[in-house]
C-alpha cells in the first residue's frame, strides 16, 4: 500500500500546533497525567514485551510476548491516508526504532461499537541505548493522543534531545534487571554465620521500582526478587513464571507482593529473557506495575455480579414459591418414600452373598414398596451375546419358557435396555408390541401392564461393562411417574453393586477352595492308628485362612502330629500357612529329634527369612519304646507353641486336657526356649487336636468352650472317628460358623487284636 501523504516524513512542523516549550524528563508527565499507551519492545526480536492498561485496550486479547507488527494489525493502527501502518514505509518496528526521530501520525481502531470514529495518536519511538545495558535491547514506544498537543510536544522534546534512557528510568514504569549467570554476595546474618549467595540476584533497579516496593537499590542489589514474596503469595502463580523462566521465554503474571513497610499489593510483572549475540541468556528484565486496583475493583465487579445474580435467583424464587408450594410437597413425600425404598434395598442387598440371593430381594422389595407383581434379574454372558433369567418364578403365569434366554442384539425391551445402557419403560404390552414389533417372533409377551427394563452397569466411574438387567413389571397399565422411574434407575445401580459382590465372592470362594484343597493333607494310617481329621471355612470371606492339620510318619517308626494356626483370615494367611506348612514337615522328618528342637529351629528360620509370619501351633510325637510295646501302651511327647491344649478322651468317656505352661507363639523371639511334655496315651482312648475356631466365639470364651468341647467328648466314646467329628462339628461350630477351624482326631486301637475295619487299610503316608 502506497504511504503518500501519510506523514512519513516525521518533519517538526508536522507536529500540531500550539506545542509548549521544552520540559526536561517530560515521560513521567506523559505516563501519569496524559492516556498513553506504553509499549517496552525488544528490539533484537521485534517483540512486544510489555504493555500498560492503555496500550492493552487498544489490542485486546492478545499475548505477549507478540511481534510488533501483530499488535499493530491487533490494534488497527493506520497511517493518515487510510491504509494499515504494517504496509507503510515507516512500519511499527521502524517507529519503535527511532525513525523517524520526531515520530509520526497514525490512527488506531476504537474498541466500541457505537461508533465508527478512530482515535488519531502521535506514535514516537524511543531506543534505550543509554540505559543498563539489557535495556539497551529495548525501545520504549508512546502512542499519545492528538488531542492533547502538549504532551506530544513534550515527548517529541524528551525523545530528540536524548533522554528516552533518563525518561524512562525516572518514568512510572518499575524495572529491575538480574543476572542469572551469577549469585548473588555471601549473606552475613546478625549471628554471626554466613551462607551463600541468592541465584539469579538482581543487578539494577530503577527509581520507579524503589517508590513502587519500598525497598532502596542498596537493599534490593544482589538478592533475588523472591524478597517480594509473602505468605500470601499464590504459589501457582510463582509456578507459571519459574516455568516461563526456565523455558528462557517471556512470561508475565498477577502476584501479590509485599513492600518494605509490609503492605501487600497486587504487582503485574512480566519478566524477558535477554541473549547474547550467540543466543546466551545473560539478563533477566522485570517490568513491575501496581494493579492493585484494578484486581480490587474486578472482584468489587464479580462481588456486585454475583449479589445481582443471588437479588434476582431470590426474587424469581419468591414470585413461584407459592405456585411451587404444593408441588414441592408432593415431590417430598415421593423422595421420602423412595428415600425409604433405596434404604430398604441398600439393606437387603448388604446381607446377599449370592446373585440368587439378590435376585430374590430386589423383587421382594420392589413388589412390597411399589406394588410391582413380579420380575426376574438376569445375567449377561461374558461374550455379551445373551441375557439368561436366574428363575423365572416371580414372571406372570403365561410367560413361555423360551423367554429364560434372550439373544442381545433381537428386538426385545431388555436386550435394548442391555444395549443401550439405559432403562426402558413401558405403561402396558400393547405400548411394548409397538415399540418391538419383532417380538413375536421369540415367543408370545404375556399380558401385563406397566413393566421396567433396568440395565445392570458395573460400578466404577470407567466401567462400562453390562451385568445384565432387572425385568420388573405391574398388574395394572399405568405411565411410571418420574420420580418413580428414577428411584428404579437407582434401584438398578444398587442391584449392580450387588451382582457384582455377589460374582466376586463366588470367584473369590472359588479360588480358596481350590487353594484349601491343595492345601490339606492326605493322613498317613499307621499300625493299629486311626487317623481323620476337619477343616471347617468360616461362614463369610474367603473360605479359607492359616488353619491347618499334619500328620507325617517319620524315619524312627514315629507318628508326627501338627495342629496350627497363622495369625489372619484371608487367602495371604494361607499361603502363609502353606510356607510354614513346609518348612515344619522337612523339619520333623530330616531329624530324630524332640518336637521342642524342631519347633526352635523353625522359629528360627521363620525371623531368619523374614517370612513375617505369626502362628501358634502343637507339635506332637506318638512314641513306643520297648516297655511301651510289651504294655500296649504309646506315648505322647509335644511342644505347644501358644496353641489349646490337645484333649485325651479315654475309652471310659471320661476326658483329660493335656495341660502345660504357656510359651510364646511363633514368629516372635527366635531364641525362646521350648519345652516337650510327655502323657500316656493307653489303649482305646482318642487324641483331640484343635485350633481355637472350634472352641471360641462370641459369647463364649476359651475356657467355656473347652468345658463344652470335653462335653460333647465324653458322649462319643464308643463313636466311630467320622461319627465323634460330625458329632463336635455339628454341637460346637453349627452350619455358619464365625472362624476357621481344624480338627485333628487320633484313635489308638489295641494292638492285640486285628486294626478294625472302620479304620481303613494300613498306609504309612
Amino acid at each position: 500500500m502506497s504511504d503518500q501523504d501519510d506523514g512519513a516524513g516525521g518533519s517538526p512542523d508536522a507536529a500540531p500546533t500550539g506545542v509548549s516549550a521544552v520540559v526536561p524528563d517530560a515521560l513521567p508527565t506523559v505516563v501519569h497525567d496524559y492516556p498513553a499507551a506504553v509499549l517496552l519492545i525488544d528490539t533484537a526480536s521485534s517483540q512486544v514485551v510489555f504493555v500498560n492498561d492503555l496500550a492493552r485496550q487498544l489490542a485486546p486479547g492478545l499475548a505477549l510476548p507478540v511481534d510488533v507488527e501483530e499488535w499493530s494489525r491487533a490494534a488497527g493502527l493506520q497511517v493518515t491516508s487510510g491504509g494499515a501502518l504494517g504496509t507503510s514505509s515507516t512500519p511499527l518496528a521502524r517507529v519503535a526504532a527511532g525513525e523517524p526521530g520526531s515520530g509520526r501520525q497514525v490512527s488506531a481502531a476504537l474498541r466500541s461499537g457505537a461508533t465508527a470514529a478512530r482515535e488519531a495518536l502521535w506514535a514516537i519511538g524511543m531506543p534505550l541505548r543509554d540505559a543498563p545495558p539489557p535495556l539497551r535491547a529495548r525501545s520504549l514506544l508512546v502512542l499519545m493522543p492528538l488531542r492533547f498537543p502538549e504532551a506530544v510536544a513534550d515527548v517529541q522534546t524528551a525523545a530528540a534531545a536524548g533522554r528516552a534512557h533518563g525518561s524512562v528510568l525516572a518514568s512510572g514504569l518499575a524495572i529491575a534487571i538480574s543476572d542469572p549467570t551469577t549469585t548473588g554476595p555471601v549473606i552475613k546474618h546478625p549471628d554471626g554465620e554466613e551462607s551463600d549467595g541468592e541465584d539469579d540476584p538482581l543487578i539494577w533497579v530503577s527509581p520507579s521500582f524503589e517508590q513502587l516496593t519500598g525497598y532502596v537499590s542498596r537493599e534490593a542489589l544482589g538478592r533475588n526478587c523472591r524478597f517480594l514474596q509473602g505468605p500470601d503469595t499464590d504459589p501457582a502463580a510463582l509456578v507459571h513464571l519459574r516455568a516461563g523462566m526456565a523455558a528462557q521465554r517471556t512470561v508475565s503474571t498477577t502476584v501479590l507482593n509485599y513492600r518494605h513497610d509490609g503492605t501487600a499489593f497486587y504487582n503485574h510483572l512480566v519478566i524477558s529473557p535477554v541473549f547474547d549475540a550467540d543466543g546466551e541468556l545473560t539478563h533477566r528484565v522485570g517490568v513491575l506495575t501496581d494493579v492493585t486496583q484494578q484486581v480490587l475493583a474486578a472482584r468489587e465487579r464479580e462481588a456486585a455480579r454475583a449479589e445481582a445474580e443471588r437479588a434476582r435467583r431470590e426474587e424469581e424464587q419468591a414470585r413461584h414459591q407459592a405456585a411451587r408450594a404444593h408441588h414441592q410437597a408432593e415431590q417430598s413425600e415421593q423422595a421420602r418414600r423412595f428415600g425409604g425404598l433405596l434404604l430398604t434395598l441398600s439393606e437387603a442387598l448388604t446381607a446377599t452373598t449370592t446373585v440368587a440371593d439378590v435376585a430374590a430381594t430386589i423383587t421382594e422389595v420392589v413388589c412390597t414398596e411399589l406394588g410391582a407383581a413380579g420380575g426376574g434379574l438376569l445375567l449377561a454372558d461374558h461374550a455379551r451375546t445373551r441375557l439368561d433369567f436366574l428363575s423365572m418364578a416371580r414372571m406372570p403365569a403365561t410367560t413361555e419358557a423360551a423367554w429364560s434366554r434372550i439373544d442381545w442384539h433381537e428386538d426385545a425391551p431388555l436386550a435394548l435396555a442391555a444395549r443401550t445402557r439405559r432403562a426402558v419403560f413401558y405403561p402396558d404390552s400393547a405400548a411394548l408390541l409397538a415399540a418391538h414389533p419383532a417380538i413375536t417372533r421369540h415367543a408370545q409377551v404375556p399380558v401385563m401392564g406397566a413393566s421396567a427394563n433396568l440395565p445392570l452397569l458395573a460400578a466404577g466411574p470407567d466401567s462400562r461393562d453390562v451385568l445384565g438387567a432387572v425385568f420388573l413389571y405391574w398388574e395394572r397399565p399405568h405411565e411410571l411417574p418420574a420420580e418413580q422411574q428414577a428411584a428404579l434407575a437407582a434401584l438398578a445401580r444398587y442391584t449392580g453393586q450387588a451382582v457384582q459382590r455377589a460374582t466376586l465372592l463366588a470367584e473369590r470362594r472359588s479360588a480358596a477352595e481350590v487353594l484349601q484343597r491343595s492345601l490339606l493333607p492326605h493322613l498317613p494310617e499307621p499300625d493299629h492308628l486311626e487317623l481323620r481329621a476337619r477343616y471347617v471355612p468360616a461362614a463369610t470371606g474367603e473360605h479359607v485362612g492359616g488353619d491347618w492339620y499334619d500328620a507325617v510318619v517319620l524315619p524312627d517308626g514315629a507318628t508326627a502330629l501338627v495342629i496350627g494356626d497363622v495369625t489372619g483370615h484371608d487367602m495371604t494367611a494361607a499361603a502363609r500357612m502353606g510356607q510354614l506348612r513346609g518348612l515344619l514337615r522337612a523339619y520333623a522328618f530330616d531329624r530324630e529329634e524332640p518336637p521342642s528342637e524342631v519347633v526352635a529351629r523353625l522359629d528360627r528360620a521363620t525371623v531368619g527369612l523374614h517370612m513375617d509370619t505369626l502362628a501358634t501351633l502343637v507339635l506332637a510325637r506318638i512314641e513306643q519304646d520297648q516297655q511301651d510295646t510289651s504294655s500296649g501302651m504309646r506315648r505322647l511327647r509335644w511342644t505347644n507353641a501358644g496353641h489349646p491344649a490337645p484333649i485325651l478322651l479315654l475309652a471310659d468317656g471320661t476326658t483329660q486336657v493335656l495341660r502345660s505352661a504357656p510359651e510364646l507363639l511363633l514368629g516372635l523371639l527366635p531364641d525362646t526356649a521350648r519345652t516337650d511334655h510327655t502323657h500316656p496315651l493307653p489303649p482305646g482312648s482318642t487324641l483331640l487336636l484343635y485350633t481355637d475356631g472350634l472352641i471360641e466365639h462370641r459369647g463364649r470364651n476359651i475356657d467355656d468352650g473347652i468345658a463344652d468341647l470335653r462335653r460333647v467328648l465324653s458322649t462319643c466314646a464308643h463313636c466311630t472317628l467320622e461319627e465323634l467329628l460330625e458329632h463336635v462339628q455339628t454341637e460346637l461350630v453349627g452350619q455358619a460358623p464365625e472362624d476357621d477351624c481344624a480338627i485333628l482326631a487320633v484313635r489308638l486301637h489295641p494292638e492285640d487284636r486285628p486294626r478294625p475295619d472302620e479304620a481303613g487299610p494300613t498306609r504309612m503316608r
